[in-house]
């Protein structure tokens, strides 16, 4: 009991003279600190500055604050029927127009793996957008994804089937 009592009162008197002697340190360093009036002759504040300003030229850096997507260029982007292309990749072509290539998973929760005509590859989920017509992805089995496509009121199913190669 009393090795700890010294424990604790070494460990508070260390703390106690590092505070102190920082302090000291800090009085000393704003007593020697030489005053700005001694230093520099009085000119006016417009003078002074002058050496101290900044200049930013933006030529050939880009603009921080301009988004990523450009909002006018793809409302100006018009598809076959007079919609705006969407700025998504799964909806741009249709779902025809990619080729099922892989499925993962057990019967509860499975990904498929679509490639489109420039050798990218996309995963697809339940419920994920694809195609031209809005569709959506309803069921992926182990050799085939459903998709369901809106045309007018009526829905097209569209099936993906994986091939064997």
């Amino acid at each position: 009991m009393k090795r700890k009592m010294k424990k604790i009162k070494t460990i508070i008197l260390c703390n106690l003279l590092i505070l102190f002697t920082t302090a000291f340190c800090a009085f000393c360093a704003e007593v020697n600190k030489p005053s700005l009036q001694t230093q520099a002759p009085s000119l006016p504040p417009v003078l002074q500055t002058q050496d101290n300003t900044y200049s930013y030229s933006p030529l050939g850096k880009p603009d921080p604050f301009r988004p990523f997507v450009d909002v006018e260029s793809t409302a100006a982007k018009k598809g076959k029927e007079g919609k705006a292309e969407s700025i998504f990749p799964l909806q741009r072509v249709g779902v025809e127009n990619f080729n099922l290539v892989g499925i993962a998973g057990d019967q509860i929760r499975r990904v498929a793996v679509v490639e489109d005509s420039t050798k990218k590859f996309y995963p697809l989920f339940v419920g994920t957008r694809i195609g031209l017509h809005n569709g959506k992805v309803t069921d992926i089995l182990a050799d085939r994804v459903t998709v369901d496509e809106l045309h007018g009121k009526k829905v097209k199913r569209v099936i993906l089937k994986l091939r064997k190669n």
